[in-house]
């Protein structure tokens, strides 16, 4: 690819592209992060399916990870026993990078995974870390990498088009969503489908309690309202999961919003201490109801956790309480910038599931 930028492409262009992977160099930028992953995923099982082979084939580049040589080194390797390897550049803080060796380092692979015949490269960005300015003035990044990565944007999706998917999920299960239900849900929650899938799944939960098979507006009103407890428990849950895409998502969520760093924290260790309060109650028989009285939260809630710390590993809960209580005393005792202590909780946190400390 030469130096002119290439055509954005949409996210449902880069899918059906790949149904069969090419070697090739992509940006993915945008809000909607749902089908972002998704197609980062599909990638992922297309291109990597044996993971005997994956620490020779699957390269991720981080923030953590990152060096000028490390990401060079990782486009130039040549694919072992397969027609393509996958290299992701993934969330890394451009912003930051202002020398000229991590332009030129970045500039390099990219050129190198343009013209290769056995990488597929992916800029993988989140709307915190990469500006991509306007068609009329990219960014900096955005004209540099567009040179050699075909830009492929996912932007949140029209209400018509989320208003099938919203039902989709509904009668997934048997439930009855109406047209005007769900653009209620959609215009109370939001475009963003990460949002919308978490609370179709609490709507979808609470008509089960209730014995019934068809949602109404007062369901909407009572399970999603906005507040930052929401914001919290998504970032929380997906921390739990070591589902770092979802991690930072929904803390770029809650900055974006105006949520102060200490709240975040705050609101994230109350709910690891609940979900482990409920787990011990859940392991002495203590029933849902009853714990929700001694936690004083309400009993919908506490249902709804109690079914998440079953399934959570006691000593998972308690490792995860341990780096909150560190970054609480780093955001009191250091001057260093607070939301980068908090992305620091999501990375120590899978660091900790990938040693098998839980």
């Amino acid at each position: 690819m030469g130096a002119k930028a290439a055509k954005v492409m949409t996210g449902g262009q880069f899918r059906a592209l790949m149904k069969q992977p090419k070697p090739g160099a992509y940006l993915f930028y945008g809000e909607e992060g749902f089908l972002k992953r998704r197609e980062l995923e599909s990638l992922r099982e297309k291109l990597c399916p044996d993971e005997s082979l994956s620490a020779f084939n699957h390269f991720v580049i981080t923030r953590d990870s990152y060096t000028p040589d490390s990401l060079i080194s990782a486009v130039l390797a040549p694919a072992m026993m397969t027609d393509l390897k996958l290299v992701e550049i993934y969330c890394l803080p451009f912003a930051e990078y202002r020398k000229k060796e991590d332009s030129d380092a970045i500039e390099t692979a990219l050129k190198a995974a343009a013209s290769s015949d056995d990488t597929l490269l992916v800029v993988y960005t989140t709307p915190e870390n990469f500006d991509p300015g306007d068609t009329k003035a990219p960014s900096a990044w955005m004209k540099l990498i567009s040179k050699y990565a075909v830009p492929v944007e996912f932007a949140h999706e029209p209400t018509q088009r989320l208003v099938l998917w919203v039902q989709r999920h509904f009668t997934s299960e048997k439930l009855i969503a109406e047209p005007d239900e769900c653009i209620y849900l959609i215009d109370t929650v939001g475009h963003d489908m990460t949002t919308l899938e978490g609370e179709i799944g609490k709507l979808r939960c609470y008509l089960k309690s209730k014995e019934r098979d068809k949602l109404q507006k007062a369901d909407i009103d009572l399970i999603c309202p906005h507040n930052k407890e929401v914001g919290a428990f998504d970032f929380a849950d997906a921390i739990l999961a070591t589902d770092n895409d979802k991690a930072f998502w929904a803390l770029g969520d809650m900055k974006q919003k105006g949520v102060a760093p200490q709240v975040i924290l705050g609101s994230v260790t109350k709910i690891y201490m609940d979900l482990l309060s409920l787990k011990l109650y859940a392991d002495s028989g203590v029933t849902s109801d009853e714990a929700a009285k001694r936690l004083g939260i309400h009993p919908f809630v506490a249902k709804l956790r109690m079914e998440k710390a079953k399934a959570a590993d006691r000593r998972a809960l308690e490792g995860i309480i341990e780096l909150c209580a560190a970054a609480d005393a780093a955001m009191k005792s250091s001057a260093a910038d607070e939301f980068i202590l908090l992305e620091r909780l999501i990375v120590q946190a899978s660091q900790l599931r990938k040693r098998r400390v839980f």
